[in-house]
C-alpha cells in the first residue's frame, strides 16, 4: 500500500473527529449540493422558459429518474462501503479490483435501464397521472435523460468510490464542474437553441458525460491512494455481491423515493389538477436542497465509520456517528428556519408567475417541518451501509415507505384532501424517527458486550 494511502487512513484512524468533520464535511456538504443543485437548476429553468405545465411534466417524469439514481446508489454505495473496510483491514486485493468490478456492473445495468425506460416510458409517466400535454411533454423528456443512463450511473458510482479513501475534495471538485457545465447548457438549450423541456434532459447528459471523462481521468493518471489495477474488468463474485448485497439498502432508498413520488403524485391527481402537481414538485426540489447537509454529512462520515470498523474500532465509529449527526442537525435545522421563514420567495424560484395562497403556504411549511430530523435518520442508514449491514438499513427504509407513509398518504385526503398528503410527512419521519434510535442504540449496545469479551 503507498505511503499516502497509509497516512490517509491513519489520518481517518487517530485524528480528533472534530478535526476531521472540519476537513471533510464543508467539501462533502459542497459536493453533495451539486446533485441536489443540479435538480433544483433543471426545475428553476423549465419554470422559468417553459412554464408550469413544462414543470409538471419534469415533475412526473422526476421520480422516474429516480430508477437510475436508484441503480447508481446501489453500486456507489456498495462499491465504497467494501472500499473503505478493505482500507481499514489492509485487503490491497479487493481495493484494486473494485473499479473495474463497478464498471462492468454499471454497464450491464444501464443498458438494460435504457431499453425498458425508452420501451415504457409513456405507459409509466400515464400511471403516474400524466394526462394531456403534461404526459407528452414528461415522455419527451424521460425518454430523453433515460439515453443518459450509463454516464449518470458510472459518473456517481466511480465518485463515490473517490470518497469512499477519503479523497472528499477531489471528489466534490468533479462533481462541481459537471453542475457547472450543467447551470451553462440549461439556458442555452432550453432558451437560446429552443428545444425546450428535452434542452433540460440533453443539458443533464452531457454534464453527467463530463462527470464521467473526469472520473477516468483521476483513475487512470493514478490519483487514487490506493493501488487500482485498470486492466481488470471482471464479475469478481467475492466483491460483487456484497457489493450488490450492501448497496440494495441504498437503492432501496432511491425506490422508496420513487414509490413515494408515484403514489402522491396519483393522489394529487385524484384530489388536485396539474397546478397541484406543478406545486408538489417545487415543494420536493426545495425539500431536497434542505437536506444537502445531512447528504454531505453522512458522505463525510462514510469513510471515517467504514476504515474505523474495518479496523474494529467500534468506540470510534460511535463517536464520529453522534457528532457527525449532531453537526448535521444543527445546519439543517438552520435552513429550516430560514425556508419556513421565507416559503414564497424559495417557492417563486421555480414558480414565478404563481400567487400563492395561504394553503399553499400552509401545505409548504407542513412538509418541511420534519426537517430537523432529518439527520439522524439518514446518518443511521449511512452508519449501517458502512459497516455493511444491508440488512438493518434496508428494513428501516421498508417501515419507513411501505408501512407507515403509504397508508397515511392514502387514507389522510380522504379527509382532509391534498393537505393530508402535506400532513402525511410529519407522522412519517416521527415514528421512523423512534425507530431508527431504538436500531442504533442495540447496535451500539452490542458493540460494547463485544468489547468486553475481547478484552
Amino acid at each position: 500500500m503507498s505511503t499516502t494511502n497509509m497516512s490517509l487512513r491513519d489520518e481517518i484512524r487517530t485524528k480528533d473527529i472534530w478535526v476531521l468533520m472540519a476537513k471533510f464535511t464543508p467539501v462533502a456538504v459542497l459536493g453533495m449540493s451539486i446533485n441536489s443543485l443540479n435538480m433544483f437548476v433543471d426545475a428553476l429553468f423549465i419554470g422559468q422558459f417553459l412554464g408550469e405545465t413544462a414543470l409538471a411534466a419534469m415533475s412526473l417524469a422526476f421520480p422516474l429518474s429516480f430508477i437510475t439514481n436508484s441503480f447508481a446508489a446501489m453500486l456507489g454505495v456498495g462499491g465504497s462501503s467494501i472500499l473503505s473496510i478493505a482500507i481499514g483491514e489492509k485487503d490491497k486485493e479487493s481495493q484494486s479490483k473494485i473499479f473495474g468490478t463497478i464498471v462492468v456492473l454499471s454497464v450491464i445495468v444501464s443498458v438494460l435501464l435504457m431499453g425498458l425506460g425508452w420501451v415504457f416510458a409513456e405507459d409509466m409517466i400515464a400511471a403516474i397521472g400524466g394526462k394531456g400535454e403534461v404526459l407528452r411533454l414528461g415522455v419527451i423528456y424521460y425518454k430523453a435523460i433515460v439515453l443518459g443512463a450509463f454516464f449518470q450511473i458510472f459518473a456517481v458510482a466511480t465518485n463515490l468510490l473517490i470518497r469512499a479513501e477519503g479523497k472528499i475534495k477531489e471528489a466534490m471538485v468533479i462533481a462541481m464542474i459537471s453542475m457547472i457545465s450543467n447551470m451553462i447548457l440549461n439556458p442555452i438549450f432550453i432558451g437560446y437553441l429552443d428545444m425546450g423541456i428535452a434542452g433540460a434532459a440533453y443539458a443533464t447528459i452531457i454534464s453527467m458525460a463530463i462527470f464521467v471523462i473526469l472520473d477516468i481521468w483521476y483513475y487512470s493518471t493514478k490519483r487514487a491512494s490506493y493501488e487500482v489495477d485498470l486492466t481488470y474488468y471482471k464479475l469478481e463474485k467475492k466483491l460483487a455481491r456484497p457489493i450488490l448485497a450492501i448497496g440494495i439498502s441504498a437503492m432501496m432508498l432511491q425506490v422508496m423515493f420513487l414509490l413515494q413520488q408515484i403514489v402522491v403524485f396519483k393522489v394529487i391527481s385524484i384530489y388536485g389538477d396539474d397546478s397541484d402537481i406543478a406545486f408538489m414538485g417545487a415543494c420536493y426540489r426545495v425539500m431536497i436542497l434542505m437536506l444537502v447537509p445531512g447528504f454531505g454529512f453522512s458522505s463525510a462520515l462514510q469513510p471515517i465509520a467504514g476504515i474505523n470498523f474495518g479496523a474494529k474500532d467500534y468506540p470510534r465509529v460511535k463517536e464520529a456517528f453522534w457528532k457527525f449527526t449532531i453537526g448535521s442537525t444543527v445546519l439543517t435545522t438552520f435552513l429550516l428556519i430560514l425556508i419556513e421563514l421565507f416559503p414564497r420567495v424559495v417557492l417563486g424560484w421555480m414558480l414565478p408567475n404563481i400567487v400563492f395562497t395561504p394553503a399553499d403556504i400552509l401545505n409548504f411549511r407542513l412538509m418541511m417541518s420534519p426537517g430537523f430530523m432529518f439527520s439522524l435518520f439518514f446518518m443511521g442508514i449511512v452508519l449501517y451501509q458502512a459497516i455493511g449491514n444491508a440488512k438493518v438499513a434496508g428494513i428501516v427504509l421498508l417501515l419507513r415507505e411501505l408501512v407507515f407513509f403509504l397508508p397515511l398518504v392514502i387514507i389522510l385526503p380522504i379527509y382532509w384532501g391534498i393537505q393530508g398528503i402535506y400532513v402525511s410527512f410529519i407522522f412519517q419521519n416521527i415514528i421512523v424517527l423512534a425507530i431508527t434510535c431504538y436500531l442504533i442504540f442495540n447496535t451500539f449496545k452490542k458493540w460494547k458486550a463485544q468489547e468486553s469479551q475481547d478484552k
